[in-house]
């Protein structure tokens, strides 16, 4: 683990552009965007499709440009160094050296300005107060309280409450990535990523994906599919009958994998996952799961790209293959990164040999682990390769969480996405297991449980403190 609180900057790095390639990882085409052997716009299988000659796959053509355009809106959210840094140009935390800037004078009420060194922009690093305020909506909203019990205990007005919990979200959000930035392991990592539906009051129902550092269960990016950027109708969510995979516990576990697969199948295209009907939060769209997913991909590149080696281990969900896939294309080549599903289940009949068995089109050769199987996606394994997945249901632990946590009476995405990122927070630092142990002390972030107050404070600390000079050196 990398321990030097005063690591090297990030490297250079750049958000992959293109998602039309073969993503056989086992053809020559894998991650390419340019080949004679593709034909760009079949409906063979009734669907627009890239056809690729060499392996005969037809993966579902993508609309790169609004998927760009969704990281973008993401990495603004869950990865930018404000509220300190110049907003124009400063690269997000894990996305690249500090663009730096120089002191400018003060303010007639003597606060610092600085001159951001790349576009010239002039601004004042910003000064968080109301930490007992902060503190005070933490815990209340740690208790699932509703914004109209909270107003109503701190007898603020509907505007004071929405400019609070902003400010909250935005000093966590910035805590949290300062503490990760210096923590994350650079010789190894590996991410576990699984995806469930949240519900809330009016029929508004919000297809997320969740990703946690393996070794310590702490949650890393939990992103969603409803978005504020407008975008190709082609990318918008359809809200047809539902094509979710069932669980299947109550089957063998090789019929139950063969089911899932067939299931699939039946889909219009394996990458078409609907959830049934929803409704729109205020000022948002909502988008396919698999865009989302190759968003969320796209941002968890940020958290991966300097180590010498990582995995990702995805659930057992075709709609986002593609996404996990596409996110360490070189790395997967130079065979510095492998790519995983995984699949929950009790394994109540002992139907899966240790040789495995070959299951779906691609005969996936699939593997019994503690939490179920396990199934190399980047390799042809001809013999089990050891997975460590110590917690494997940390991921649904968050889920349970927010389940228990977050109000249901939610109706705009600012407040969904504040409050989805202060739980995050709360999940990893405050909340402990059986021995005392919270994510973020297991991850290296913290070395003790810490309470809501103190997780506040710390974070209006780390934003208070003169962390621009830090970014500048």
């Amino acid at each position: 683990m990398n321990s030097n609180p005063d690591a090297a900057q990030p490297q250079e790095f750049a958000f992959r552009q293109e998602f039309n390639c073969c993503k056989n990882c086992r053809c020559p085409n894998f991650g390419f965007t340019e080949s004679s052997d593709y034909l760009a716009k079949s409906q063979q299988l009734g669907y627009p499709a890239l056809h690729c000659k060499a392996c005969g796959s037809y993966p579902p053509l993508v609309d790169s440009h609004s998927v760009n355009l969704v990281v973008a809106e993401r990495a603004q959210q869950h990865l930018s160094k404000a509220p300190c840094g110049c907003s124009q140009c400063e690269p997000g935390f894990f996305l690249g050296p500090t663009v730096g800037v120089k002191r400018y004078g003060k303010t007639g009420a003597n606060s610092q300005r600085y001159q951001c060194r790349q576009c010239q922009s002039v601004f004042t690093q910003p000064h968080i107060k109301n930490t007992e305020q902060l503190c005070q909506l933490f815990n209340f909203l740690s208790q699932g309280h509703n914004p109209q019990q909270i107003m109503q205990q701190l007898s603020i007005a509907p505007k004071i409450y929405y400019q609070l919990l902003q400010r909250l979200y935005h000093c966590l959000r910035f805590y949290s990535r300062l503490q990760e930035q210096r923590a994350l392991p650079h010789d190894f990592i590996a991410l576990h990523t699984e995806s469930k539906v949240h519900e809330f009051s009016e029929q508004k129902r919000i297809w997320a994906l969740c990703s946690n550092e393996v070794q310590s269960g702490y949650v890393l990016l939990h992103t969603h599919n409803q978005t504020q950027v407008e975008l190709s109708q082609a990318v918008y969510y359809q809200q047809r009958p539902s094509t979710t995979l069932p669980a299947l516990q109550d089957n063998p576990i090789v019929e139950a994998l063969k089911r899932r697969y067939q299931l699939t199948l039946n889909r219009y295209h394996f990458e078409d996952l609907h959830y049934g009907p929803t409704s729109h939060l205020r000022g948002t769209h909502i988008i396919q799961p698999s865009v989302c997913a190759y968003a969320h991909f796209q941002l968890l590149s940020g958290f991966t790209h300097e180590a010498e080696r990582f995995h990702h281990y995805i659930e057992h969900e075709s709609s986002i293959r593609g996404a996990a896939l596409m996110s360490c294309v070189e790395a997967i080549r130079h065979k510095q990164a492998e790519v995983y599903y995984i699949y929950h289940h009790p394994r109540t009949e002992t139907d899966m040999g240790e040789g495995g068995n070959k299951v779906g089109w691609w005969n996936d050769r699939w593997y019994p682990a503690d939490f179920g199987a396990y199934c190399s996606i980047t390799s042809a394994q001809a013999s089990a390769t050891p997975v460590n997945l110590p917690r494997p249901m940390a991921c649904q632990a968050f889920f349970e969480h927010l389940e228990q946590s977050m109000s249901k009476q939610l109706k705009s995405a600012s407040s969904v996405n504040a409050l989805f990122e202060i739980n995050r927070a709360l999940f990893n630092y405050v909340l402990s297991d059986e021995q005392g142990q919270t994510p973020a002390m297991r991850l290296g972030c913290s070395d003790k449980p810490l309470s809501g107050s103190q997780l506040v404070s710390a974070a209006v600390a780390a934003v208070n403190a003169d962390h621009i000079d830090k970014f500048s050196a």
